[in-house]
Order: C-alpha cells, then sequence, then structure tokens
C-alpha cells in the first residue's frame, strides 16, 4: 500500500494536538501488518515529518509525533523484522482502550446534556480536554445519542423596560404567571389556553394588547382592575419604545426568573424543565431552550469563552466569524476589543498572503516566507495553501547525464530555491523527451537533495532522455518546476561478470553477454606491445600457446548492430592474466618453533603459492592428490600465516593438529607434504618441599594432550631420568613430584605427547629449573657494659656460598622483623664468601633504648640463612638511646 501523504495530513498533522494514540492511524500501518510493508510505512511517515517540520503550523505536532516514536519503535521494528505479535497486541490494547474510552465519553455526553438534547460548543471542548481527544471526535458521538450542539440563547438579566419595573407585583395581584397570562385571559387567575412560544415568534402585537385592554377594562373597580390598568399602561409604554421585541423581551425575563431561582436552590436540569412546561406553560421546544439558556449563565458567557478558546488555539478566522454572528452589542467591552484584536491580526495576515501572491515568480521563497508569517499569527488563513501551491520553483541547472561503467550518471547543479524542503524528482524516458513531472520512469535518489544518480540498469541500445524537477516537499500539493532535460544518450553495456583462469600455456575466460549484443571482440596484447586478435564466443575464450609466466593484456569490447545499420563497437574493458605451469607439492615440510610460535619450512620451495590446512586427522588426500582450489580446504581448516625469510610463521594451535601444505596456482591446487604440531603446555612451576622432592605443576591444555614427558636432571648427577604422565595421573596427584635431593639443583623439562592418526606426536617443550640451595649460619654476640654494649653476628657456612650482601637488623618495635624494611640495618656487608674457615663478622653498638630483636639477612641466589635460637636475639631495654 503506497503512503498516502493527503490523508495523513488531514487525520494527523492538520487535526492538531493531542495527536492520536492508534498506531495503525499514526503510522498509517497496513492491514496485513506485512514486515516489508511496515517498515516501509513507518519510513514514509517519518520522512513526511522531516518534510513538514518547515511548517510552522505542523511543528508542535511532529515534536510530540517524534517523542512518542522513541517508545513506538521496540514494537515497529520487532514487525519490519517479522515478528509482527507486540504490535499486532499493542493494536487491539488501544482498541479496547478506545472503545472503553467512547463508553466513557458516550455517558458523560449524556450527563452534561442533562435531557435536553444540547450542549454548548464550549461544554464540547471541555469535554474533549478532559477525555484528550479531539473536539471532532466528540461531534461524531452526539447524533447516535440524539444530542446537538447549540449555543444558549441570551436572557435579560433585568427588566428589560422601565415602565415594566412594577408590574411583577401586578400580576401577582391578579394570580398571573406571566406576561402571556396577561395577554391571553381577561380575568384574574387566568391561564393561557396554548404552550408558549418564546424563541422566534412575537407574543403580540398593539392589536393583540388592545384586545387584552378592553377584557381587562370589564372588571368592577377595585385592587384587581387597577393591577390590569396598570399593566395595560406599561405594556403600551413598552410597545411604544421598544415594539413587539420589547414585549418578547419582557416575557422571556419573567419566565427565566423563576427558573433561576430553582436553579440557585440546586433544582436538576429535568426539573427545571418540568415546572417550564408544566407550571409555566411553555412549549417543550422552547422549554429546552430556555432551562439550557439558563444553565448557561452562571457559567459565564459561552460565546465569550469560545472566542477565547478559538484565538488560543490560533484559529483567529472562525473566531472573527463567530464574532460576525452575533448581534452588534451582545459582547462584553473586553470581549470586544478581544474581538477587534483578532479581525486586526486576521486582516495583517490577510495583507501578508495578498504581498506573497503579488510577489514575481523571482521572489517565490520571499512569498513561502510571508506566508509562514501569516500562518504563525493565524493557524486557519483561508487561501494561504491556496497561494502555497501556486508558489514557483527554481529548476536546476547544468544537468548532464554521462556513461559510467554499466550504467549511466546523472548530475545537476542545484536549484536556488531554499523555501519548503526542495527535493528533487529524476525521470528516464526512452527515444522522446519527457513532457512534465509525472512523464517517464521514476528514478529512486539516495537521499531527496543529492544533486547526482547513477542509473544501474538502463535499457541497452535505446535513446534516453534524463529529466529533473524541483517540488516543495513542505506543500505535496504545489507544481513542480520545469523540467531540465538532457539526452539521448544511449547506453551500450559491456559484458559483466568476466573471470580470467591462467592454466598451463593457455588462458580461458568467460563472461555474461548483454542480450542484445552480436558479438564479442578479444584482442590480446603481448608485453612487447603485439595485438592480436583472439576467435571468442558470446560467452568467453580459450587462447592457447602462451609463454608461462608472461603477463598478457586482453580487450573485450561488445558489437551492437543499430537501427540504421552501422554496427557500433564498446570501448571495452581490459583484463591481465599470465599463464602458469601446473603447481608441483611439497615434498619436505618441516615445522620449528620461531619465536614462540611455529614456522613451516619446505625443501625445495615449489613455484606457486603455498597455504597451509590443519586436520584433527591424517588428511584425506595423499600427497600428490590434484584439487580444485575450490574444494578446499576441505574437512580442515585454514591456518592463518605470515611470510617471513624463515618460512610460514603461524601461531601454534590449541589442539594437536596434523598441518598439511598446499600448492595453488590459479585454480588448481596440488596436496604435498603434512607435520604433526601438538600445543605446547607453558612454562611448569618448581616448588621445593622440606626434606627431598620437587612438585612440578603445569597448566594441561583441555584439548591439549593424551600424556606429558618429563625429564629431569640433576645437578651433579651424570645422566637424566623420564617419566610419562597421564591426564587422570597428574589430576589425582595435584601436580607432579619428583624425587630430587634436599637442597641439590634440578632441570626439569615437560612435553606432551598426542596421538594423531595412530601415531604418537610430540609438542614443543617446556624447560625450567631450580639452582641448587645452600645453607649459611649465624650467631649473636654481645659485649660491654650498659650504655656501651655491641653487637656481632658470625655467618658460617658449612660450604662455599657467595653472598651478596649480609645485613645486621634491629625491630623498630617488639615485632619480630620479617623483612629488612621492618627494622634499622646496624651494619651490612657486600658481595662476601662464606665456606670452612671463612667466618663473616659485622658488628655494631647499640643505643640505649625500648626492647626489641636483632636479626640477620642475607642476599643470594638459593642462599638460605638459618636463624639460631630466638632468645639470642633479643635486644634489652638496658641499651641507651
Amino acid at each position: 500500500m503506497a503512503f498516502d501523504e493527503s490523508r495523513y495530513r488531514r487525520e494527523v498533522l492538520d487535526a492538531g494536538l493531542p495527536v492520536t494514540e492508534d498506531l495503525r492511524t499514526r503510522y498509517q500501518l497496513p492491514r496485513n501488518l506485512d514486515g516489508t510493508a511496515v517498515a516501509e510505512a513507518v519510513a514514509a511517515v517519518r520522512a513526511c515529518w522531516r518534510r513538514s517540520r518547515a511548517r510552522l503550523k505542523y511543528r508542535a505536532v511532529i515534536e510530540q509525533l517524534e517523542a512518542g516514536y522513541l517508545s513506538h519503535r521496540p514494537l515497529l521494528d520487532a514487525a519490519a523484522a517479522g515478528d509482527p505479535g507486540p504490535l499486532r497486541a499493542a493494536l487491539e490494547a488501544h482498541g479496547r482502550r478506545a472503545e472503553s474510552g467512547r463508553a466513557r465519553l458516550r455517558a458523560v455526553l449524556g450527563e452534561a446534556a442533562g435531557g435536553l438534547g444540547m450542549l454548548a460548543e464550549s461544554t464540547v471542548a471541555e469535554i474533549a480536554a478532559a477525555h484528550r481527544v479531539r473536539e471532532d471526535q466528540v461531534r461524531e458521538l452526539l447524533p447516535a445519542l440524539g444530542l446537538r450542539i447549540a449555543e444558549p440563547d441570551p436572557l435579560p438579566r433585568s427588566v428589560p423596560h422601565p415602565a415594566y419595573a412594577r408590574c411583577a407585583g401586578h400580576l401577582e395581584v391578579l394570580g398571573l404567571r406571566h406576561l402571556g397570562d396577561f395577554l391571553a385571559t381577561g380575568t384574574p387567575g387566568g391561564r393561557s389556553g396554548e404552550p408558549l412560544h418564546v424563541f422566534g415568534v412575537l407574543p403580540a402585537g398593539p392589536s393583540t394588547v388592545e384586545a387584552a385592554a378592553q377584557r381587562w377594562g370589564r372588571l368592577p373597580h377595585g385592587a384587581a382592575h387597577t393591577a390590569a390598568q396598570a399593566v395595560v399602561a406599561a405594556v403600551r409604554g413598552v410597545l411604544t419604545g421598544q415594539g413587539p421585541e420589547g414585549l418578547a423581551r419582557i416575557l422571556l425575563y419573567e419566565l427565566a426568573t423563576p427558573l433561576r431561582r430553582r436553579y440557585a436552590a440546586r433544582a436538576t436540569p429535568a426539573t427545571l424543565l418540568a415546572h417550564a412546561v408544566e407550571e409555566l406553560s411553555v412549549a417543550e421546544d422552547d422549554a429546552r431552550r430556555l432551562v439550557f439558556a439558563v444553565l448557561h449563565e452562571t457559567a459565564g458567557d459561552p460565546v465569550s469563552d469560545r472566542l477565547r478558546r478559538l484565538v488560543a488555539d490560533g484559529r483567529l478566522a472562525e473566531a472573527a466569524a463567530v464574532a460576525d454572528r452575533l448581534p452588534p452589542g451582545s459582547l462584553a467591552e473586553d470581549v470586544h476589543a478581544l474581538v477587534d484584536h483578532v479581525r486586526g491580526q486576521l486582516a495583517e495576515a490577510r495583507s501578508l498572503v495578498d504581498r506573497a501572491r503579488g510577489l514575481p515568480p523571482a521572489e517565490a521563497d520571499r512569498a513561502w516566507d510571508l506566508l509562514e508569517q501569516a500562518e504563525a499569527a493565524v493557524r486557519d488563513l483561508p487561501g494561504a495553501d491556496a497561494v502555497r501551491r501556486g508558489l514557483a520553483v527554481a529548476p536546476v541547472s547544468g544537468l548532464t547525464a554521462t556513461h559510467d561503467g554499466p550504467g549511466v550518471t546523472v548530475r545537476w547543479r542545484p536549484s536556488q530555491a531554499t523555501a519548503g524542503e526542495p527535493e528533487y524528482v529524476l525521470l528516464r524516458t526512452e527515444r522522446r523527451p519527457p513532457r512534465d513531472a509525472a512523464d517517464g520512469t521514476l528514478l529512486p535518489l539516495a537521499s531527496p537533495r543529492v544533486t547526482s544518480c547513477t542509473d544501474g540498469t538502463p535499457p541497452a541500445c535505446v535513446p534516453l532522455y534524463y529529466a529533473v524537477a524541483v517540488r516543495r516537499a513542505a506543500e505535496p500539493g504545489s507544481a513542480p518546476s520545469p523540467l531540465v532535460v538532457s539526452g539521448p544518450v544511449v547506453h551500450w553495456p559491456e559484458v559483466t561478470d568476466v573471470r580470467l583462469r591462467p592454466q598451463d600455456r593457455r588462458i580461458t575466460a568467460d563472461w555474461t553477454c548483454p542480450d542484445r549484443a552480436r558479438s564479442v571482440e578479444v584482442v590480446r596484447t603481448a608485453p612487447d606491445g603485439e595485438e592480436v586478435s583472439v576467435a571468442a564466443r558470446r560467452d568467453g575464450f580459450t587462447d592457447g600457446g602462451l609463454a608461462n609466466g608472461t603477463t598478457y593484456g586482453y580487450r573485450i569490447r561488445v558489437v551492437y548492430r543499430t537501427d540504421d545499420g552501422p554496427a557500433v563497437r564498446t570501448a571495452g574493458i581490459r583484463r591481465t592474466a599470465t599463464p602458469l605451469a601446473p603447481p608441483e607439492p611439497v615434498t619436505g615440510l618441516d615445522i620449528r618453533l620461531v619465536d614462540g610460535g611455529f614456522s613451516a619450512h619446505f625443501d625445495p620451495l615449489p613455484g606457486g603459492e603455498v597455504r597451509l590446512y590443519g586436520f584433527d586427522d591424517v588428511p584425506p588426500w595423499p600427497a600428490g592428490t590434484r584439487l580444485r582450489a575450490a574444494e578446499l580446504p576441505g574437512p580442515g581448516r585454514p591456518i592463518t600465516a605470515r611470510h617471513t625469510p624463515d618460512g610460514l610463521q603461524f601461531v601454534p594451535p590449541d589442539r594437536p593438529t596434523m598441518v598439511l601444505a598446499v600448492t595453488i596456482v590459479g585454480e588448481d591446487a596440488v596436496v604435498g607434504a603434512h607435520a604433526a604440531t601438538a600445543p605446547a603446555l607453558g612454562n611448569p612451576t618448581l616448588i621445593r618441599h622440606g626434606g627431598t622432592g620437587v612438585a612440578v605443576v603445569f597448566d594441561w591444555p583441555p584439548d591439549g594432550a593424551h600424556e606429558v614427558e618429563v625429564t629431569w636432571r640433576i645437578t651433579g648427577e651424570p645422566g637424566s631420568r623420564r617419566r610419562a604422565v597421564t591426564r587422570s595421573a597428574y589430576r589425582h596427584e595435584g601436580g607432579l613430584r619428583l624425587p630430587v635431593p634436599d637442597g641439590a639443583g634440578v632441570e626439569v623439562e615437560v612435553r606432551p605427547v598426542a596421538l594423531l592418526g595412530g601415531q604418537p606426536v610430540h609438542g614443543r617443550p617446556s624447560t625450567t629449573g631450580l639452582p641448587p640451595r645452600a645453607e649459611a649460619d649465624y650467631r649473636l654476640e654481645q659485649h660491654g657494659l650498659p650504655g656501651r654494649r655491641t653487637v656481632t653476628a658470625v655467618f658460617t657456612a658449612r660450604a662455599t656460598v657467595r653472598a651478596e650482601r649480609l645485613l645486621l637488623v634491629r625491630s623498630h618495635g617488639p615485632v619480630w622483623p620479617l623483612e629488612p624494611d621492618d627494622g634499622d640495618v646496624l651494619a651490612e656487608a657486600v658481595d662476601v664468601t662464606l665456606g670452612p674457615g671463612k667466618d663473616v663478622k659485622l658488628s655494631a653498638r647499640l643505643a640505649r633504648g625500648p626492647s626489641g630483636w636483632l636479626r640477620c639477612f642475607a642476599v643470594g641466589e638459593a642462599l638460605v640463612l638459618r636463624d639460631p635460637p630466638q632468645h639470642t636475639l633479643k635486644a634489652t631495654r638496658r641499651e641507651r638511646t
């Protein structure tokens, strides 16, 4: 379903605020909620928002629409992706809410009418605002409810004529209800025989008054006669001064007065209507109007309220029309001033429209701005849209259409028009220029404001004309600019999907030939510039007898026959190709460990490209098997490698892998040698336990090895030892324990072993070690009197060992020092050698101070310093600071 912008403007944009909550109307959704149709509808609606933002009167509506789109977007995106469930559920939920809202609205309207069958315009507006619906939606419900909109009739608030001021008392003496009884009867307590019509019908003329005066004149002299003559005199005075209309207003005043008293006493509309019909003898239709007018008196002047509401909404033209229908002098002073202001604004807006209408076509943008100013002041200004639709649009210039590969590229310079969101329309016709903007094939543009477009599928071999028109997108009904046409251009397509396949001493090619081509011509160019024609078919050629390793150029041209006979040859496309000798297999594959990765070496290196593929077992092809390159990798997986002087370097696989070398030349491939690899285990960690033994810990790869081969060599002992460890044994022991003498150095090598094709495969080894551990002892000797006490540390060792540093440290307090930084260094020796007969002494003077600890530390590779008994390391309080 195509997007109907005129309907969308009418139903959504022109409707104003509040915006409808019906998503189907809000986004002009299709009935079946097809994913593609939903996406197209939403895109078209949002494009309409973008174009219409240039219209000031739509801006507030569009801002609310765009804000609501943020919450609706997940539903619309899901429907566009093929899941209309959430959107359908939202539409159904809205339908239920809308029906419930209509039911509540009907009930409220019935209550507001009060059985009178009428509603004031102001009441309709208030109810619409309270229920957040548009006024026209409320009006649509009224006929089905038997209701109509009416303006309350103005009722006199005081006696319309001074001569009649005392007549209420006289009528009470006569037992009459109102002037209608007085004019219809001639005896006290009489009643009018027919229902009174008080709207649109004059109650009496001079003849009726004189007839009533004769009847009342027959009364005998007394209070009743006197009261009747007073009323007759007053009625004659009103008739003389105001005519029958004055008597009509007096009757309205007399009928409204008792209704006002009862309404002030909280009487309902039904009670007031019954009183007017049964007690006051008013005709039922006029009684409804009378009660309706009384009910709306206390709410203020409904006409004034409506005028203010229209002015607040910017509908000044409608406000002026309402004011023009009112009788002169019926408006209060402040409302009259408001009406004068409205008429002044309306006159200014109309003058802006007239100025815009009178501007020349070259100033159409200025005219558009004037119309926007006018509508900013008067939203419902009549005639503005008609003038806007008639504004001229400056056309584009410099239109060109040229061949561009498989299509035709059209370029133009932008229009001078800027107002009203100008957009471009690109058309194409065959054999003749287009006549107008609706004549020809519409070509889609990447954006409505681009100034170029490539026609990727132009008809072949026929004269083509391209034209560009400009239209103001903010006013869909406006006329486009005059067409600017370029042409004729004839499109002669080249061949497509060209593929040249190098082979041994020959080149084969294939392509897709245009349907209307007569033939294809191919010319080969050798490196020395010699050109030779090559026999070609419609779909390709085979060129043999070439030299391998030599690059040849080919020019492929399409030949067409025109309508008038001569052949036309295209410019053609150029390709190069090099014949290649058949690929040779890799015969020697050696995988080495280089810089933490693997490097594949070939001996010798064959001609062509060598690629590596990994397999979890022996490759399915024996060496020497010839394949098509498209058949690779088969059950294997490509290995990403980079060329280095040492070969193809690649990252070690994360599981045992059989690496296969394949030589590829063009589209041919040949299988070469293969070699097995296994992942490394990472550097092991060695932990020396007290006494004998060293624990070996390493990361066992998840898919790395069936078992691990461990080799260790003890320093000072000949030979090495080897042990195979399975995964289960390693997990059971929580590592691997090796028998190593206490303090002896050891070097450990771990190497994974995997099975590929039933054969063991050894991964690269990882090596680490522990140096021999040397031990030294020390003792502390304290000498001298308090205040002059010295301490001497004597270091001894049973074997020769080197120490980088020897430290004598006193703690800062009563805490045992664990490191040299936990106290003050009293003495230090650097780069010393300990051994039998090579004791080292460090002496320092002890100052008086609090109790603490003395301790020595040794720094050196694999050197362990053993402490003497702790009680000999105590520093007492007797020393002075």
